[in-house]
């Protein structure tokens, strides 16, 4: 049996950029890590970055909600005069709340008294922050830290009393710092408190208010805005704004810190994938070689699946399936082999070895049967790219009549591509005589209308389908819609797989007669099969 000359296209084209593909699938899983990981790395920061904004405006309403309150007491009780009982008053105030500093009464722009002392005389305030009564507008105001007498800078939080008095609170700034240790604050991001006209309050980081993007109740809570990534949420009951960022060259150190890890686990994958694939390849190549030597030194051998008549219980034929018998490896099905045999242009030269033994071994015994037929599995190839009906050709001289075979094709070999040539052998093989089956029915991707332009004679039922039976209430909606289909298109079926006694009631209740499967036999030599046919059939 002569070899084809020379490799196809695709195959040269593979060999020629060979290297290239396999360092590219070997390479591929690292780019892939490290690209997701980036991705991941910047998600689990925005996370972050939201849970951090959303509780510092939560811990500001806290803080604002509590400094008021208290202040709202002091101006009732006090009326924003200072004496010996008002003091006392603040001073109880200072000392059960942890983050006010200090409590003063201002009567126009002079420090009266705090909880500390009367002030004799008051102090001036606006030689300290001019603007800071100024921003005093609404029962409440937040003043950006400014000195205070104490030394250091605090918060200032106004509470009006009437037109030209207040009394205010001093807030230790570092009372917001505390979410440095549930965030890393220092390590992953900047934190700003903002007013609504974007005066900032709190700043911790090196993040400016000349940076920020426009704030608004309606913006996304994570954005990117010149380049750099934004969490912002809105206090629920003040106007201000709480915002964290992260710049690129940030969530870059984060993404780089983790990626020599990653850069490890990567370079072991890509590693174990350029070996396995070189060893595939290899392997590949081996087996292209073993699979010449089996052809030319015969060491394929056939089983056969008997095909029961499930209503006689008479066995009617038989699939032939083709198996490699390896000097070192045993028994290799074809899934293992028949796609080897396909790419490389020996799906022929297998298909012909097959009929040649199914002549062989049968030929003789199915002249003296009649009734009973042999399926066997054509290849797209099989069909003839050059529109030769080859497969007519290898049956001349041989015993075996053209009507008791069935040619198995599947729906991958009625696709356009194979279409109009496959059409037109598949009619010439049906003309002779023969029968011609779908495998392996509703896996494909044909519509019914594509398949009716098909002469056909059965429908195979995948055994997935068949699996679909259930034991205890023995039905299955796929089964019905099949048998409804080969039913309107005069198609007989055969279902495949059948491993069960309730699968054969099942069927043969929905009007399948054919069947093959474990329940009725294993795929068995040919000696075992004539046998077979002889003790089912007596």
């Amino acid at each position: 049996m002569r070899k084809p000359q020379g490799r196809k296209p695709i195959d040269r084209v593979f060999l020629r950029y060979e290297l290239t593909i396999m360092l590219f699938l070997a390479l591929l899983p690292e780019v892939l890590m490290l690209v997701g990981s980036y991705f991941w790395i910047e998600t689990r920061i925005a996370h972050e970055m939201s849970f951090l904004a959303n509780a510092t405006a939560r811990r500001a309403d806290n803080i604002l909600k509590v400094t008021q309150a208290n202040l709202k007491q002091i101006a009732e009780k006090t009326s924003a005069q200072c004496d010996l009982d008002a003091i006392e008053f603040m001073r109880d105030k200072v000392f059960k709340v942890m983050f006010i500093r200090e409590i003063g009464i201002i009567n126009d722009q002079k420090l009266m008294c705090n909880d500390v002392k009367l002030f004799e005389p008051p102090v001036d305030i606006t030689t300290l922050e001019q603007t800071a009564i100024a921003e005093n507008d609404g029962e409440i105001a937040l003043v950006p830290p400014m000195p205070t007498l104490q030394g250091g800078k605090s918060i200032l939080v106004n509470y009006r009393v009437n037109a030209n008095s207040y009394v205010n609170a001093l807030i230790d700034p570092d009372i917001f710092a505390e979410f440095h240790d549930y965030v890393r604050l220092g390590e992953i991001s900047d934190v700003l408190l903002v007013r609504e006209d974007g005066k900032t309050v709190i700043s911790l980081g090196s993040m400016s208010e000349q940076t920020l993007p426009p704030l608004s109740e309606t913006a996304a809570h994570v954005q990117y805005y010149n380049g750099n990534l934004f969490s912002i949420y809105k206090s629920a009951d003040y106007p201000i704004y709480a915002v964290v960022s992260a710049t690129p060259a940030f969530i870059f150190r984060n993404w780089w810190r983790d990626a020599f890890a990653l850069l490890l686990i990567g370079g072991v994958m890509s590693l174990t994938l350029g070996l396995l694939l070189k060893r595939n390849r290899n392997n590949s190549s081996l087996l292209q070689h073993e699979l010449w030597q089996a052809i030319e030194n015969n060491q394929f051998c056939i089983h056969y699946q008997p095909l029961m008549d499930m209503v006689n219980n008479r066995c009617v034929g038989a699939e032939a399936l083709i198996r490699w018998q390896h000097p070192g490896k045993g028994l290799i099905p074809p899934l293992v082999f028949i796609l080897i045999a396909e790419q490389n242009g020996m799906i022929r030269y297998i298909t012909q070895w097959l009929i040649d033994h199914i002549d062989t071994e049968l030929g003789d015994f199915l002249v003296q049967h009649p009734d009973i037929h042999i399926s066997l599995n054509l290849s797209p190839l099989d069909l003839g790219e050059d529109g030769k009906n080859w497969v007519s050709e290898a049956l001349l001289f041989r015993q075996i009549p053209h009507q008791q075979i069935i040619y198995e094709i599947t729906e991958h070999t009625l696709m356009p591509k194979h279409c109009q040539v496959g059409k037109k052998i598949i009619q010439g093989l049906r003309n002779q005589g023969a029968k011609i089956a779908l495998d392996d029915f509703g896996t494909g991707y044909s519509s019914l209308s594509y398949l009716q332009r098909f002469p056909l004679d059965y429908l195979k039922i995948d055994k997935a389908f068949i699996d679909s039976i259930d034991s205890a209430t023995t039905s299955s909606g796929l089964i019905e819609h099949i048998v409804n289909i080969a039913s309107s298109m005069r198609y007989e079926l055969i279902a495949e797989g059948i491993e069960h006694e309730y699968q054969m009631h099942y069927l043969l209740a929905q009007g399948v007669k054919l069947g093959q499967g474990w329940f009725f036999a294993k795929p068995m030599p040919a000696a075992e099969f004539m046998a077979f046919v002889q003790k089912q059939n007596t």
